[in-house]
């Protein structure tokens, strides 16, 4: 769930469970938001728009931001 207040945006994880509550405890407090992503098992983010699927990576690339993140050092 994203909410969002003036200029600042925030992202909360909540147990699915337990959505409806968060959304009411917002709506209380004249905060809109919005569910805008469903955590799980796979390590992939994927992204889906009108219905098409428009990315789908591994975590272990988000992870590393897309550089190989390695090197080699020799002490003398």
């Amino acid at each position: 769930i994203a909410i969002s207040e003036s200029q600042e945006r925030m992202a909360v994880v909540v147990d699915p469970k337990d959505a409806d509550t968060f959304m009411k405890y917002a709506a209380e407090e004249n905060l809109e938001a919005t569910e805008v992503a469903v955590v799980t098992e796979e390590p992939r983010l994927v992204l889906v728009w009108r219905g098409k699927e428009i990315v789908n990576i591994s975590r272990a690339f988000l992870d590393t931001n897309g550089a190989h993140q390695e090197t080699s050092v020799e002490v003398e």
